[in-house]
C-alpha cells in the first residue's frame, strides 16, 4: 500500500518581482497529483499572493492569481494565512481569492510538526 506523504508549502513572498510564488503554487500542484496531502500556509508577503483583483501589468509581470482558482482540483488539503501577517498589512479575509483559515502565529508549529515535507520561501 502507498502511503501518501504530507507536505507544507510555506509561502513568504510577494507575488510579483520573481518567479518564486508561481514555482512554489507549480510543485504544489504537481505534487498533489501525485497524491500527496499539500497544505499552504501564506505568510508575511505571501499574503499577498492571494489577494483578489491583481492587476501587475504595470510591472510586465504576468497574473498568477488565476492559478489559485485551480487548487480546488489539485486536492490541497488546507490553506492557512497567519492573522498577524494580515492584520499588519490590513487585509481582511474577506480581500483573499480563495477560502483560507485563520491562524495565529503560535498555531504554526503544531502544523508543522504534522508534515513529512516542508517547503519554505
Amino acid at each position: 500500500m502507498k502511503q501518501n506523504k504530507t507536505c507544507l508549502f510555506i509561502n513568504r513572498r510577494s507575488p510579483y518581482g520573481s518567479s518564486r510564488a508561481q514555482e512554489a503554487l507549480d510543485m504544489a500542484f504537481a505534487l498533489s497529483a501525485f497524491e500527496h496531502k499539500v497544505s499552504l500556509v501564506f505568510m508575511d508577503d505571501g499574503v499577498l499572493q492571494i489577494l483578489r483583483d491583481q492587476d501587475p501589468s504595470e510591472i510586465g509581470m504576468k497574473n498568477i492569481s488565476p492559478a489559485f482558482r485551480a487548487w480546488e482540483d489539485y486536492e490541497i488539503e488546507h490553506i492557512y494565512v497567519e492573522k498577524k501577517s494580515l492584520d499588519m498589512r490590513g487585509i481582511k479575509k474577506s480581500d483573499l481569492l480563495i477560502e483560507a483559515e485563520i491562524i495565529e502565529s503560535d498555531q504554526l508549529g503544531k502544523i508543522l510538526n504534522k508534515q513529512d515535507f516542508i517547503f519554505n520561501d
